[in-house]
């Protein structure tokens, strides 16, 4: 006879709808605990929370909330302490609305600086009757709702080209045309290194047409700056497409013509950096590469050329966004440019400052490539002549 098995309970989770108010009413009575001892502090800054209520005023979705009841009719906030805290500070009147949030809405700019209190009747009952989904934990064993918390709370981080790839806007388009253009030119992980799985492709790009657009490379680049600018409904100029996709023909050209070269993200930025200065009527040394590659490997050695090779490939490998970094690696494909081959230099760099540099690494035995740079070269300056 077959053995019976009997499952124990499982614990439950019951799926509702309240609005706003209510669940702003039951955390004022203690129905509801934002601070159970596994949560954090309320954290968020005030920048977030009005992108929640911005959220809430387009009438778009919310993550659900998971509450665990407990003894008296009352509940822990399992999951979604940040946001039912971001809701009950709203309506307690303790931020405004920012109504320049993109995508532009006109309803919401027009709400611009407005608290709670300041809301006309029906945008106050939009907000009050926003339903929030919340899941009520019941019928549970004590271990059961921590290790769900523990499964909630450990998402997949997004990189920075993955966050950029959900925006919507005709600069993104830009920005997919052009990574197409580099995959079909054979830039690959077989080639490159490294995949675009993670659309680290995306990512270079994006921060090149950010820096072509911006002619330097020494403005502000964080990731939410570059995102911004693809938020906007600015598409780039098309000399700066029509730029940055030369830049990708030469560098896969190079590639092409050099021995197989591992690159990383640093690397691959720089390298389009550095020829997207070159103009259409005066290309790179399609053997650039293999002779950078030589000079890295000790086989070229004259005007200290192998040493900034070594510049470059520890700036890359250590130190990858930093704007001396970039300034840094970007200065010396130049400099080993400038003494290898011997012809015109891109647009808006002076021979002088290589050749000084070469001076200072001759006259004194003391001074690494990389402190003649500290020392000399200034940052700035250099960051402006893209």
């Amino acid at each position: 006879m077959a053995q019976v098995v009997t499952l124990r309970p499982r614990m439950k989770l019951i799926p509702s709808e309240p609005d706003i108010r209510t669940l702003v009413e039951r955390i004022d009575r203690g129905d509801i605990d934002l601070q159970p001892d596994f949560q954090r502090q309320e954290v968020w800054a005030t920048k977030k929370k009005k992108r929640l209520i911005d959220t809430v005023l387009r009438g778009w979705s919310i993550p659900p909330v998971h509450l665990v009841e407990i003894a008296g009719n009352r509940a822990e906030v399992l999951d979604g302490q940040q946001r039912l805290a971001a809701l009950r500070d709203f309506i307690h009147n303790k931020f405004s609305i920012d109504g320049r949030i993109t995508p532009a809405d006109s309803a919401v700019q027009s709400l611009h600086g407005k608290f709670y209190r300041n809301l006309d009747d029906a945008t106050r009952r939009q907000v009050e009757q926003y339903p929030l989904r919340c899941f009520r934990i019941t019928d549970y064993r004590p271990e059961e709702p921590s290790e769900l918390f523990y499964r909630l709370n450990q998402p997949t981080i997004l990189t920075a080209g993955e966050q950029r790839n959900a925006l919507y806007g005709p600069a993104r388009q830009q920005l997919k045309s052009l990574v197409q253009v580099f995959e079909d030119q054979g830039n690959d992980r077989d080639t490159l290194g490294f995949s675009n799985v993670r659309l680290a492709y995306d990512d270079i790009l994006a921060r090149i047409l950010y820096f072509v657009e911006a002619g330097s490379f020494g403005v502000k680049s964080t990731e939410s700056r570059i995102s911004e600018r693809f938020r906007t409904s600015e598409s780039f100029q098309p000399h700066v497409v029509e730029r940055v996709s030369k830049a990708i023909g030469h560098f896969s050209e190079l590639r092409e013509a050099a021995q197989a070269y591992r690159f990383n993200k640093a690397s691959v930025f720089s390298w389009l950096l550095f020829l997207s200065r070159f103009p259409e009527d005066q290309p790179p040394n399609p053997n650039f590469l293999q002779r950078f590659i030589d000079a890295s490997q000790g086989e070229l050695t004259s005007h200290f050329v192998q040493d900034a090779a070594a510049v470059f490939i520890d700036r890359a490998s250590l130190r990858v966004t930093d704007v001396s970094s970039v300034v840094f690696r970007d200065f010396s494909l130049n400099y080993i440019y400038f003494f290898l081959e011997q012809g015109p230099l891109p647009q808006n760099l002076e021979p002088r400052i290589f050749q000084y540099i070469e001076e200072t690494l001759e006259e004194r035995d003391d001074v690494s490539f990389e402190y003649a740079l500290e020392i000399s070269l200034d940052v700035n300056a250099w960051s402006a002549t893209l």
